[in-house]
Order: C-alpha cells, then sequence, then structure tokens
C-alpha cells in the first residue's frame, strides 16, 4: 500500500503542474478545506476533524499542510460474571455482575501532513479529484507515518466555483506504536467538508 501511496503522490505532483493558471475553478491562490472525518474499524471508531491550507498552483493541482486531530472509540464489551455463596443456613445462592467496558481506553490523535490534491476537471461544477496525505502523530510515539489517499468529488458553488464541497472515501494509517495497542491504525475512511 505504501508504493501505491508514492505512486499516486509522484502521479499527482506531476500532473500539469506546469499548466497555464486558471481561475475557472479557484478564485485565489490559496483556499482553505475543513472536513468532518469518519474512520471505522473492527476494533474502533475514528471520528474527528482535518483543518488543510492550500496553495493552488493550477485548475488541477493544489499543495498544501493539514492538522487532523481526532479520537479512537474504542469497541466496548458486555462481561458478565456469575458467582456462587452460601449462606449460614446452608442456601445455596446465585449472583449474576454485568457490566460493559473497552477493550482499550480512548486514544487522541493529531497527525501533522502534507497534502497534495489532483483534480481532474475544470470549468465545471464538479470535479473528480484524488488526495494523497503524509505525515506524522505529534501527540502518540507512533513508529510509523501517518499516510491517508482518498478518491473524490469537489462541487463548486458561488464566483468560478471558489467555494466548494468535498465528499470523498479513503483509505488511512497512523502507525504502530504503544499507544494503539499493537494495532497497525489501518482503517477506511470517509470525508466530508467545505472549502473556501
Amino acid at each position: 500500500m505504501s508504493k501505491l501511496i508514492i505512486t499516486v503522490f509522484f502521479i499527482c505532483l506531476g500532473l500539469n503542474v506546469l499548466a497555464q493558471d486558471s481561475t475557472a475553478m479557484r478564485k485565489s491562490r490559496f483556499s482553505f478545506l475543513s472536513e468532518a472525518e469518519l474512520s471505522p474499524s473492527q476494533s474502533f471508531k475514528g471520528r474527528g476533524l482535518s483543518f488543510s491550507g492550500l496553495v493552488n498552483f493550477s485548475d488541477h493541482v493544489s499543495l498544501g499542510l493539514g492538522v487532523k486531530p481526532y479520537m479512537m472509540f474504542y469497541r466496548q464489551y458486555d462481561y458478565c460474571y456469575e458467582y456462587f455463596t452460601i449462606n449460614p443456613d446452608g442456601k445455596i445462592i446465585r449472583h449474576t455482575d454485568r457490566y460493559t467496558k473497552s477493550e482499550f481506553d480512548n486514544d487522541f490523535c493529531l497527525p501533522v501532513y502534507l497534502v497534495v490534491k489532483c483534480m481532474f476537471a475544470k470549468r465545471t461544477n464538479a470535479s473528480p479529484f484524488v488526495e494523497v496525505r503524509i505525515g506524522k502523530d505529534v501527540i502518540n510515539a507512533t513508529q510509523d507515518l501517518y499516510r491517508a489517499v482518498s478518491f473524490g468529488a469537489r462541487f463548486g458553488f458561488k464566483n468560478n466555483y471558489s467555494r466548494a464541497v468535498n465528499v470523498s472515501f479513503g483509505w488511512q494509517r497512523n502507525g504502530i506504536s504503544e499507544d494503539f495497542h499493537d494495532y497497525n491504525g489501518g482503517t477506511i475512511l470517509f470525508k466530508v467538508g467545505y472549502e473556501f
């Protein structure tokens, strides 16, 4: 999967970097993107936000920096304990204790990343895109990099489609460490955001 991310990264970077600048898709050279993100897995549900600042080199290529504060909420399990006691009169009493507990404590994560975003249409309000993120979690001492690849669509509006709603689906991984309880952090990723 790492080779796929690196390949997509370099394809996006090389895609029309030297193309003539156009304001058909964006009003300005700089844009900001705020996204709500969900990353469910078998062990936990990730929920958070991401904030990215982008430099738009052309209608097709954007490069920027971002930060993603999010929580990993671990799955809860129901536990049931049964035991018996004997009263002084010799009667056997059955006891049952039930409670719900998470396998691990919830974790807070804060990856800081470089983002490359490539769009494949211009002069239209709907544009498919691919986005690649590579960075590092600054809260958890992870051994590996934060990585994410997503595919989606940008739905522009306002003057020259300078504002947009972004919807995407992809994959992310946020390293391995004791803080992640030996879980590799790989999850699917759903994102909905606003670009301005």
